[in-house]
């Protein structure tokens, strides 16, 4: 009977062990995997239009502002964005957000998101491998005091024609 129990003990420790040394692999996985989408994103074979707004809070837009010491000016600012989806939450299903230079500046819209994430199922983006592609910043004058951007994306108004124009990039990026 002690000898059963011992086995037992044994067979439960190896099992809940061998659970420890699973979810150890899964999260070094992930943390590769993220690494080598953040060094390898999806290029974005754009069309140099922009034409898809986006939609920013005043707050966003001063910190976008300071961190990259921008001024108001005729002309606008181009800088490389990455668009990469969020982790689905209960509610939402789709959430895409747009960073530059690491700094989230807004969220795309919820329906264009949607139709966007759902051309681009079957890629590494659904996983979290963002697109990078160049956005237009445009710095005005709210008054006196304030200044104010919009942000212009390279993402055609229709987003079910996106997979046409995304490049897999296997490449090491140059140094920055």
């Amino acid at each position: 009977m002690l000898i059963l129990v011992i086995i037992i003990a044994v067979i439960a420790l190896g099992i809940v062990f061998a659970k420890h040394v699973d979810q150890q692999r899964w999260q070094r996985y992930q943390f590769e995997r993220d690494m080598y989408f953040r060094q390898y994103p999806f290029q974005w074979k754009g069309l140099e239009q922009f034409e898809l707004v986006l939609n920013m809070n005043t707050h966003a837009q001063k910190k976008l502002i300071n961190e990259l010491m921008l001024r108001a000016s005729e002309t606008g600012y181009l800088r490389k964005a990455r668009v990469q989806r969020e982790p689905e939450c209960v509610n939402q299903q789709y959430s895409i957000k747009v960073m530059i230079q690491d700094l989230t500046i807004g969220y795309l819209e919820k329906r264009y998101a949607e139709l966007l994430g759902g051309n681009l199922r079957k890629t590494d983006f659904e996983t979290g491998r963002p697109i990078e592609l160049n956005a237009e910043i445009i710095v005005f004058e709210k008054d006196d005091i304030d200044l104010g951007c919009r942000v212009r994306l390279d993402l055609p108004r229709d987003p079910r024609t996106v997979d046409r124009y995304i490049i897999e990039n296997n490449k090491p990026n140059k140094a920055k």
